[in-house]
């Protein structure tokens, strides 16, 4: 909870036809104002609280393209996940040969290619303070929070398996990779997965003095990436052995032995034949990326105690919820209760000794967050105000 209360917030909910709620947040980070969309499934939060996932964008792109078409909002709500889907800032790059102004994430990649005397801004630091935000108001299992990309967003998640190892659990995404900038020796090894077409435009063009048009659906393409494939090896302590697996129109290599004697999890790279560059949605091609990778993530947790303490699942309860005036509750031991509407503005604070009554000041109906602090160890819940 480091940055959050500090800044300037705007937070705005939507009702969508489903039943999820949706907000849009805008929240200054580094003397800018930066944008991500939330999706909240129906229900209460699972026992340990939600997991999360953050669905990072490509070039030119934003979050309320991948809120609307990525489907991982019908995934969170269909598995009673969090899901966020930020927007990057706007820089100008220098791509084949042609200046522009785009939307890009702040990996070695886009250094590479930021236009000269241009700052770019740490999305790192952006991610931090959207999880700070988040977990003020939500319950959310910090075991289990995840990352998926597309293009630069997907260089950018792997850039946060490497810098926010502590945080994450593991990362997925489509069409690009870990840059050599940011191949550094991370906090711990997580699993990575990523994926590449056959008829990917964007990194065909890298080989296009070889006269290809499309990556060959066998092992020579392996060959192709073995650059990178090695960059991602070398990264998180695993050998260059692997298992091979062919199914249907994917072909996909596993590396799980460790280097060394230090901990390791695993690594794995899919070709998918006849695939373009895109995030696969069911849409624009025959499978849902949302529906693979959530069965990846869900092999993988975080070690407790990694960021910062976790509640224990349903150590503190509230209720009635909805309340009107009277807020009972059970579970907290000594702490201060600290009570925020949705712009992030501290409307009650008052100490609670183990089970507790506390008549609540007049207040609009709302969502708010309910954040326990005992200590360094902070623990949210949502109540309803009617």
């Amino acid at each position: 909870m480091r940055y959050c209360f500090l800044l300037c917030a705007l937070i705005t909910v939507l009702s969508v036809t489903n039943g999820q709620t949706r907000i849009d947040a805008r929240v200054e980070v580094d003397s800018v104002m930066r944008e991500f969309i939330v999706s909240v499934p129906t229900g209460p939060a699972p026992a340990g609280g939600y997991p999360l996932v953050f669905m990072f964008h490509g070039t030119s792109q934003n979050g309320e393209i991948f809120y609307q078409d990525s489907q991982w909002k019908e995934k969170g709500e269909a598995q009673k996940f969090i899901t966020v889907f930020p927007t990057a800032l706007r820089y100008c790059v220098i791509e084949d040969g042609q200046q522009r102004t785009t939307t890009k994430w702040h990996n070695g990649e886009a250094e590479e290619i930021s236009c000269p005397g241009q700052y770019m801004k740490s999305d790192i630091h952006f991610v931090r303070t959207m999880l700070d935000s988040i977990m003020s108001r939500f319950n959310i299992d910090r075991r289990r929070m995840y990352a998926s990309g597309f293009s630069n967003g997907m260089g950018f998640a792997s850039k946060l398996a490497v810098e926010m190892s502590d945080v994450f659990a593991a990362v997925a995404g489509c069409g690009s990779i870990l840059s050599a900038g940011d191949s550094a020796k991370p906090k711990r090894n997580i699993p990575v997965w990523t994926v590449i077409g056959t008829l990917d435009d964007k990194w065909l063009k890298a080989f296009e003095g070889l006269g290809l048009t499309e990556f060959p659906f066998n092992d020579t393409t392996f060959f192709y990436f073995s650059r990178p494939i090695h960059r991602y090896i070398g990264t998180f302590n695993l050998a260059d052995t692997y298992t091979r697996t062919e199914a249907g129109r994917t072909i996909t290599y596993r590396y799980s032995t460790p280097a060394s004697s230090e901990p390791s999890t695993e690594f794995r790279f899919t070709l998918v034949n006849n695939m373009f560059h895109v995030y696969p949605n069911g849409n624009n091609i025959q499978f849902v990326a949302a529906d693979i990778f959530w069965d990846f993530f869900s092999q993988y947790s975080s070690p407790t105690g990694t960021r910062e303490t976790p509640s224990q699942p349903g150590s503190v309860m509230l209720y009635p919820n909805p309340v009107h005036d009277v807020l009972h509750i059970s579970g907290a031991g000594s702490a201060t209760l600290v009570l925020r509407n949705l712009l992030g503005q501290e409307v009650l604070r008052s100490t609670v000794e183990n089970n507790a009554s506390i008549r609540l000041p007049r207040l609009p109906g709302g969502i708010y967050s309910a954040e326990f602090i005992t200590g360094t160890t902070r623990t949210a819940r949502t109540i309803s105000v009617k």
